[in-house]
């Protein structure tokens, strides 16, 4: 049994994207008790807040948006995340480059929602079976990796958009980008 579970968020700068899919997931989990979802930046605005759109578009989902800062990923966030989600696959290239040992557990959001698609309800089922969230979600890390290594190639549509200094269209693109394989993702932990 996993005591507690710790998933984390990375970007860019953490003020847009990570801390919109930190803040979602968070809500998303909240009645699993026993996640941690924290976000970090590669390249992060240490002490910012999270965009005002970005900021609004989480907040009419129903998540708490306040109260974030950006905050650069370090090897400490990497050591203690069970799973780490990034926005895009250069996110997770750079993280492999600090962190190459973690490789089986860093995915992009949409390459993680995308793999668990690949997986039968059987195998599914027999890694949550009458299980806690944080064993479902421990259970679940394997076997998305397990199917990447076993070919399930990845494409562009696994990067979510970077809004920073756009317009409310790419706000509402990478939101709904973002979103999509969150709820995916948390309805098959059973939440």
């Amino acid at each position: 049994m996993a005591d507690q579970f710790t998933i984390l968020t990375i970007c860019t700068g953490n003020i847009c994207r990570s801390p919109a899919m930190e803040r979602l997931l968070a809500h998303r989990l909240a009645a699993a008790g026993n996640i941690r979802v924290r976000g970090a930046g590669v390249f992060a605005h240490d002490g910012e807040e999270m965009k005002e759109p970005m900021r609004r578009r989480v907040a009419d989902y129903g998540a708490d948006a306040e109260g974030t800062a950006g905050r650069q990923v370090d090897a400490a966030l990497i050591d203690e995340a069970d799973l780490i989600l990034t926005a895009t696959r250069e996110h997770r290239r750079e993280l492999l480059r600090h962190a190459p040992d973690a490789g089986h557990r860093i995915f992009t959001l949409r390459e993680a929602a995308r793999l668990m698609r690949t997986l039968t309800p059987g195998t599914l089922e027999a890694a949550d079976a009458g299980q806690l969230a944080t064993d479902r979600l421990a259970a679940l890390v394997p076997l998305l990796d397990e199917a990447r290594v076993s070919g399930v190639s990845g494409g562009s549509d696994d990067d979510i958009l970077d809004p920073y200094m756009m317009g409310e269209d790419a706000y509402d693109e990478s939101f709904a980008q973002l979103r999509a394989p969150i709820e995916e993702l948390t309805a098959v932990i059973g939440v």
